[in-house]
């Protein structure tokens, strides 16, 4: 794999980051140190995910559909 030693490297270093901040806040968990949904997301990003999943969903939707009608229609009239 390219760069293999320095992705290594990165890791090893995250990871000693992680344990270093581990021993200055014993309190803290990791469940502490998770964002919540409310963090990660602006106001307005659930209602324009849901209106981008329905404009890539439903025409696909319809278009299979309509395919399944048309060709029990074809089937049905001989």
């Amino acid at each position: 794999m390219l760069f293999q030693k320095r992705i290594k490297r990165a890791f090893d270093y995250l990871e000693e980051k992680k344990q270093r901040e581990a021993e200055e806040n014993p309190e803290n968990t990791q469940e502490d140190l998770k964002p919540s949904i409310k963090d990660i997301l602006e106001k307005g990003d659930i209602p324009a995910m849901l209106i981008s999943a329905f404009l890539v969903i439903l025409p696909i939707a319809i278009i299979v559909l309509l395919v399944i009608v048309f060709a029990g229609r074809l089937f049905m009239r001989a």
